[in-house]
């Protein structure tokens, strides 16, 4: 903890050198008159700020002590802050066109200590590119061309490596030598990258895009390639992610959930995994949704998993980044990856789209107009999905409403977005003509507000930036059918021996949060520094009237102990998180190297300050859930300008879901054999105190570029997962103290930080750049995948057979007479893996605005195995052959053999603004049977591993053309 305190004095109290020096246009070409008599240089820059509009970053400490004597008529900005802060020592660095840092020069003499780069940016055609980025990748520092095309920086002597890009270009990266007191020039041509398909922006990969540019494994998806594949969801979005296996084809029929190098029955994976929307985190937390109608048609249930992503509409997707590695501290609660999905907002052109496949129809329209001083952007989408078309009373509705406001204020400092999000589900099952008169349906509807933003001081020595955010969801769901019982009597006096049984939940999911974080850049001793340090506050709860059941006429049966509750009676969840990380850049023993380190101080619902944490006994902060302090830790070290090293180390945590601290009650009734009397038994499975579980992670990887055309990157990680919610089961007994007999009763489960996991894997990406005469790109990604996991708990088994060598080992507790009833042992450990390999060929032509993709997905290992750790004493003449061939089978390694699935998808331009695109999945038909002995006496099953063959078609147009002609009329 002592660390932890150093660290915040550090952020507060660390001072700024900057030590390069750059120019911009407004410097040169904006003119001054000034007069300056033994005043401080901060006088002289306020005056100078206010006479040019020029905004100067500087530490107070430095520029108040300093007097500076300077006078000059007219004198142009550039050559005025040459003079005015070489003769007190000073340097400047242009930040951007209208900002500039000053800094004190540290440890060097005279200026001509510098060497000068200058250039000139153009395109394919000659035009210069104003404004163009240029990144100095050993410094961490860059600018931006002039209005002409022209940059102009300062360095150190040395060899450094120039990232030059411009929207709509190929990044460019060259390695120019920098000597002392002379000038290099250089002139960069930039490569085009970008056509139009209708209005799918079609890039081709770069140099750069071949390999990592950061420590940690990740995958960006574009927008156009996810309408390339006509994803309906985000669901159908990450099947573009190496080692997710495509078991369904594109839809939102199903209940859809993601884990990030885990696998889809893995809930603590999926749960673990954060899914974040416009800054806004989609939490699964307050999920306690227990009655919910789930089916083998609706998928399985999300409790205590992920969110349903179904839930999110692709069509409105700009990008989505997923990280698989350790990622910044600036992600909490969270330990399976980090989605991240940034939805199309600001300035774009009106567009319709409209697709239809055998699972789903859908139309999309969006688009964003300037409306004053605001830029207004909207998205409305609609998708039904209709699960069977032979069987009417079963669709999925989806309709959602987004509406987005973009300002600036403050001359553009204060930057504001704030967006309403609006979703309505039907989500029913009614078969007409039906024996069993089922009715089922899911309605709930989500409402969300979120603001956020940036802010930039007048005299920064960084920046801020800010969310806030609250979601609403409001559930609704309800189950029926006829249930057959005893004999029962209604209020009217008939007898009854069947009735419909009914179960709904109503209430209301709640989260609300807040998150404010500092950054900031400096330059000290040579290193670039990008340190950021903020605080993240989350709430979840749930209000309402909660489940509601008919204990009488129990949709469960007659003898079910399910008990209605109310939402209201179960407290909310406070989740409060300080994080602090800096970015190191810079050159160590000859080579350019990038360093993250930080930590996430994480709080589950705290509730006292503990001052002798600070000393080291105790946490600072002691919570209901736990406390957690995760350090993590990324570096990228560059080897040469073709291949680099990556290694990354960390820990990361998750509170408890609510559904495991408050499952929902239930009483257990028992008849006494001795008198026929009923005694019911309400047990207390709540575990208010359950902490969260934390996942360590440690991972490394080398990338390679070959002749600038083929990038290859893999990478090796190992996580440990502890402290896993996991049920304890606990027996329940009856003492007869009038005859001193114990008699069980039934047994239930209180969740306990019992569980735990072991997740290891190798992952290899191989791709090209654009092979220009074959117009063809080429992707080969691999994914090894291997899990382990238990518990720590123990199974119960009440009526042991001793046949098989299981005598009872279970003593009874709180009785007066020492009584073993019953058996335990420990709980199975299961292991899997599987091998996936995914091919990519991207054909792109720009003068026919056709892209097509064939993609190719080999499963070549799938396996499985579960031991069974209930113990069985083969040496007992009483356990049978049939036992023992069982047992062998169970624990037996389930292996699948090797499957392919392959699916192609065109996207082919029609006219200006208009595209068609036709996608087909298992367009061989091949439903890739797995047959495979169901039990020991060699029965025989099959399962279809392939979904089956599927097409979709989708038309999409901007219609600002329509508008205006419209607004004309």
């Amino acid at each position: 903890m002592r660390f932890l305190v150093l660290l915040f004095y550090l952020i507060i109290n660390f001072s700024a050198v900057f030590s390069q020096v750059k120019d911009e246009p407004k410097l040169r070409n904006v003119e001054v008159k000034v007069s300056f008599k033994n005043v401080t240089l901060k006088e002289a820059l306020n005056f100078i700020s206010k006479e040019t509009g020029i905004r100067f970053i500087y530490e107070d400490g430095e520029v108040e002590r300093v007097k500076v004597n300077y006078i000059s008529n007219n004198e142009k900005v550039e050559k005025l802050l040459d003079k005015l802060l070489g003769a007190v020592g000073f340097n400047y660095m242009v930040v951007d066109s209208v900002t500039v840092a000053i800094g004190r020069v540290k440890n060097q003499g005279k200026r001509d200590k510098f060497g000068e780069v200058r250039g000139i940016i153009k395109n394919e055609q000659g035009m210069v590119l104003p404004f163009a980025n240029i990144y100095v990748k050993e410094v961490g520092l860059g600018c931006a061309t002039d209005n002409d095309g022209k940059f102009k920086i300062s360095l150190k002597p040395g060899i450094y490596t120039f990232e030059v890009s411009y929207v709509g270009y190929k990044k460019k990266t060259i390695s120019i030598e920098v000597k002392e007191g002379e000038i290099s020039f250089v002139e960069c041509i930039l490569e085009s990258e970008v056509f139009y398909i209708g209005a799918i922006e079609v890039v081709a990969s770069g140099v750069e895009d071949i390999i990592p540019s950061e420590a940690v494994s990740k995958t960006f998806i574009t927008g156009a390639e996810i309408e390339h594949f006509q994803a309906t969801s985000l669901g159908d979005v990450l099947n573009l992610v190496p080692g997710i296996q495509k078991t369904d084809n594109p839809g939102i029929g199903k209940t859809a959930q993601v884990a990030i190098r885990g696998f889809e029955v893995d809930k603590m994976s999926s749960f673990g995994t954060l899914v974040i929307v416009d800054g806004v985190p989609i939490s699964n937390n307050a999920n306690l949704q227990f009655q919910k109608w789930v089916s083998g048609i609706t998928g399985p249930s999300n409790l205590g998993g992920s969110v349903d992503i179904r839930t999110i509409p692709a069509d409105n997707i700009e990008s989505v980044e997923v990280i698989r590695g350790v990622p910044s501290v600036r992600y909490g609660d969270m330990t399976s990856g980090v989605i991240v999905v940034k939805t199309r907002t600001g300035y774009q052109p009106h567009r319709l789209k409209i697709k239809a496949n055998p699972d789903t129809r859908e139309a999309n329209i969006g688009g964003g107009f300037k409306l004053l001083n605001n830029v207004l952007s909207y998205n409305l989408n609609v998708a039904q999905s209709e699960r069977n078309v032979r069987l009417k009373g079963d669709e999925f509705t989806r309709l959602t409403g987004q509406l987005a406001i973009s300002r600036n204020f403050i001359n553009n400092r204060l930057s504001l977005n704030s967006k309403i999000y609006a979703q309505k589900i039907f989500d029913e099952e009614q078969p007409r003509g039906d024996v069993y008169r089922t009715r089922n349906y899911n309605r709930g509807y989500t409402l969300q507000y979120a603001i956020w933003g940036e802010y930039t001081p007048e005299n920064p020595v960084g920046y801020l930036t800010y969310n806030a955010f609250i979601n609403y969801r409001r559930e609704n769901s309800m189950k029926s059918k006829l249930v057959q019982s005893d004999v029962r009597i209604l209020p009217s006096g008939d007898t009854v021996s069947s009735y419909i049984g009914k179960v709904e939940t109503r209430g209301s999911e709640w989260t609300v949060g807040s998150r404010v974080e500092y950054t900031r850049i400096f330059s000290i001793y040579g290193f670039s520094h990008k340190m950021l340090a903020g605080l993240d506050i989350q709430y979840n709860a749930n209000t309402g009237e909660g489940v509601i059941i008919d204990t009488l006429f129990n949709y469960y049966g007659p003898e079910s102990g399910k008990l209605p509750y109310s939402f209201d009676d179960i407290p909310g969840q406070l989740l409060p998180s300080l994080y602090l990380e800096d970015k190191i850049t810079g050159k160590f023993l000859g080579l350019n190297f990038s360093l993250t380190l930080g930590f996430r101080y994480e709080m589950y619902r705290p509730y006292k300050f503990n001052i002798k944490g600070l000393w080291g006994k105790g946490n600072i902060i002691q919570s209901y859930n736990g406390t957690y302090f995760n350090p993590r830790a990324n570096l990228i070290l560059y080897l040469t300008k073709d291949n680099q090293i990556r290694l990354s180390v960390g820990t990361s945590s998750k509170s408890p879901a609510m559904s495991s601290i408050y499952p929902e009650p239930t009483v257990l009734r028992w008849r006494n054999p001795t008198d026929s009397s009923i005694i019911y038994i309400r047990p207390q499975t709540r575990n208010p105190y359950l902490r969260g579980y934390i996942e360590k992670q440690v991972e490394i990887g080398y990338d390679h570029k070959f002749l600038n055309m083929i990038g290859l990157s893999i990478s090796c990680y190992y996580k440990y997962r502890d402290d896993e919610p996991s049920a304890f089961t606990i027996p329940v007994f009856f003492y007869d103290s009038l005859n001193q007999k114990v008699y069980y009763i039934d047994k239930y489960g209180v969740n306990q930080n019992l569980g735990w996991s072991i997740g290891k894997g190798v992952e290899f990406s191989i791709k090209t750049t654009k092979i220009k005469k074959l117009n063809v790109e080429i992707q080969i990604t691999g994914a090894y995948t291997f899990t382990k996991g238990s518990s720590r708990g123990f199974n119960y088994d009440p009526n042991p057979d001793r046949s098989l060598g299981r005598y009872p080992n279970y003593k009874v507790p709180n009785v007066p007479v020492d009584t073993m009833v019953g058996f335990i042992y420990h709980r199975a450990i299961t292991w899997r893996d599987r091998f996936i390999l995914n091919y990519f060929i991207k054909y792109t032509l720009k003068s026919l605005g056709l892209w097509a993709t064939l993609r190719a997905e080999a499963v070549v290992m799938e396996r499985y195995r579960y031991y069974n750790l209930e113990p069985i004493d083969f040496s007992l003449p009483t356990v049978t052959e049939d036992v023992k061939r069982a047992r062998e089978f169970d624990e037996s390694v389930k292996t699948k053999p090797l499957k392919w699935l392959f699916s192609f998808s065109v996207s082919q331009s029609i006219f200006r603004g208009a595209e068609i695109s036709f996608y087909v999945n298992n367009f061989l038909d091949d439903p890739a049977i797995y047959r495979y002995y169901a039990n020991y006496k060699g029965e025989i099953a099959e399962e279809k591993r392939n979904p089956p063959l599927f097409y979709g078609i989708e038309f999409s147009m901007v219609v600002d053309d329509l508008i205006k002609t419209i607004a004309k009329k």
